[in-house]
């Protein structure tokens, strides 16, 4: 038979002046997603608004990972959709990154900038500190092992501005002070209702 999974969202309460008009950016509506042995997700609907910070948890395999990558686009829905705001700009964290083995760990994180335009930004140069202090910068990402990828696809994800934020259990490999900084990191990236936070963890922050 066809199995189901449970995941569920915990949304952390935003204080809102009253009246304050919400802006939605991102969501799906009665989306349904199977495969051959399992029913990922049946009739789907949520909102993603600006200020949530939301945790996804639920049992291995039970649809975490797969809800972030129907939000973000990388993977389709077989009914249903999902709606994104105009303009609205997301960036993910996934399991696994997509990076050029034969690009350098500077590339790959700043891409062309040059160093005088990066390193004139304080939230660039804190998240380049905490993260790949130990890491060649001009190294090849191929030589880095599987822990140090991790980071510098962290460090990447976290460079770029984005609207909404979906990080996929994001401190694998990092050690208790980089994990620390992190969550301070997370909760001042954008004032109290701004942004929008999705992530899945088994950490307790």
């Amino acid at each position: 038979g066809v199995s189901s999974c449970i995941v569920v969202v915990v949304r952390t309460p935003v204080p809102r002046k009253p009246r304050t008009r919400v802006a939605h950016l991102l969501g799906c509506d009665n989306v349904h997603l199977e495969y051959p042995s399992k029913r990922v997700f049946d009739s789907l609907t949520l909102g993603i608004d600006e200020g949530d910070r939301i945790g996804v948890v639920g049992g291995n395999g039970d649809g975490k990972s797969t809800l972030l990558k129907l939000l973000a686009g990388t993977q389709a829905p077989d009914r249903g959709r999902v709606i994104r705001r105009s303009g609205t700009v997301v960036h993910m964290l996934g399991q696994t990154d997509s990076l050029d083995p034969a690009a350098s760990v500077a590339r790959s994180v700043v891409g062309d900038a040059a160093e005088h335009e990066w390193a004139s930004d304080a939230q660039t140069r804190a998240i380049i500190e905490h993260l790949l202090a130990d890491i060649a910068w001009d190294g090849p990402v191929g030589e880095l092992s599987g822990g140090q990828r991790r980071r510098v696809d962290l460090a990447r994800v976290l460079i770029q501005p984005c609207d909404v934020l979906m990080l996929d259990e994001p401190t694998n490999h990092l050690d208790i002070p980089a994990i620390a900084w992190l969550a301070d990191h997370l909760k001042g990236r954008w004032p109290a209702r701004a942004g929008a936070l999705l992530v899945v963890t088994h950490d307790r922050w």
